[in-house]
């Protein structure tokens, strides 16, 4: 019986969110694969941002824009995209222009590796001759409101098709296993624990803050507007700062508990090359999100990125992930418990335990491991 080839030569990899949004799972593991393989990332059309309608080269990724179908918050438009024609006509446009550069750029053939983190492409990427589908289940993609309800046969026509699978966690597992999935690897998210471990100058943006900092870096989205006052209120001998973006554009404006707390800052998003500053400024980070079925699966890069950064977590027990870390960060179910840990945190944080959690998650470690997976897969489909 002829050997069976392993190598992996080039890479398309259909992604939910552009490349240059934010630094997230997807670069952190590209960027770390070998220079020698070639690499294709379709990132979706954003309104207001920037687009690679013509391929972008960085290294050894090439990035190009492809609008496609992706969650729309207009109900006008959403309705117009349940249309199954309407649905039809997008895929034809998608996989035109799909076809069209992949074949220019070198990308087409069977030759190749398909990855899929937007179900969104599931049917067509699906469609596509590869050595190896894998998908990487970084978030519960069908969980997100205002997911379309077909979407779900998306993700399962893809699931058909793929022989690898990775996750961030047991609840995504479970999740995608349900959906068909086979051969799940459980892959977690990760840090980059030089860019976060090597000191830093405090950030100017903080020159006016005089009192310890209680902060949380990420998007505002997942947060408990009602947990953070409560926070603000028990540590008013402290400064609350909130840095990262708004998925829902006004958020932090909106919250009606926020207007009277004098130690409150929101910063806004920062650059990912000048965020280990600011959280190296933070007494102790924090991670107060809303307990639900949204953040139930989340396994997040800010506990990593915070414990690199040699600081004392703060969570609330919102997942298996945080559950399983209660003995190296401090957990509360509880509003009155998570502020509690605060103050233990303050006294009884072992910054050996939270290094080692951080370099046992670097992402060097996470990238190797997906391609050792990858590359054995295909060794033995």
């Amino acid at each position: 019986m002829p050997e069976v080839d392993s190598s992996m030569k080039r890479l398309i990899w259909f992604s939910e969110i552009k490349w240059d949004y934010l630094v997230t799972r997807k670069q952190q593991i590209l960027n770390r694969f070998p220079s020698d393989i070639k690499i294709l990332f379709i990132e979706p059309y954003v309104l207001g941002k920037q687009q690679n309608w013509l391929p972008k080269r960085h290294g050894n990724i090439t990035v190009l824009t492809i609008p496609f179908l992706k969650t729309i918050p207009q109900p006008l438009l959403a309705n117009l995209i349940n249309l199954r024609f309407m649905r039809w006509v997008f895929a034809i446009m998608g996989t035109l222009y799909f076809k069209l550069f992949s074949g220019l750029l070198g990308f087409s053939g069977r030759n190749r590796v398909i990855g899929l983190s937007s179900a969104f492409w599931g049917k067509i990427a699906a469609r596509q001759t590869a050595k190896l589908h894998f998908y990487d289940a970084n978030d519960a993609h069908l969980d997100f409101p205002g997911t379309p309800v077909w979407l779900e046969e998306y993700l399962r026509g893809y699931l058909t098709v793929a022989s690898l699978c990775f996750s961030v966690s047991p609840e995504i597992s479970s999740s995608i296993k349900s959906l068909g999935a086979r051969n799940i690897q459980l892959l977690g998210n990760g840090v980059d624990y030089d860019h976060f471990s090597t000191p830093q100058s405090k950030p100017a943006q903080l020159n006016n803050l005089a009192k310890p900092i209680l902060g949380y870096a990420g998007a505002m989205d997942w947060l408990d507007p009602a947990l953070i006052r409560e926070v603000c209120l028990a540590n008013s001998d402290h400064d609350i700062v909130l840095i990262g973006p708004e998925i829902r554009p006004g958020w932090f404006e909106n919250q009606l508990v926020f207007k009277d707390l004098d130690n409150l800052s929101y910063l806004g998003k920062v650059n990912y090359q000048d965020l280990p500053a600011f959280v190296q400024t933070f007494k102790i980070a924090l991670i107060p999100f809303v307990v639900d079925e949204l953040t139930k699966p989340l396994n997040p890069n800010k506990l990593y990125e915070y414990s690199a950064a040699g600081k004392a977590v703060v969570s609330m027990n919102y997942s298996s992930t945080i559950h399983k870390l209660r003995d190296v960060i401090f957990v509360g179910s509880t509003h009155q418990e998570f502020v509690d840990q605060i103050a233990r945190a303050g006294d009884e944080f072992n910054p050996e335990l939270s290094r080692k959690l951080a370099m046992d998650n670097s992402w060097s470690k996470i990238s190797s491991a997906m391609l050792g997976q990858i590359r054995e897969t295909m060794g033995t489909a």
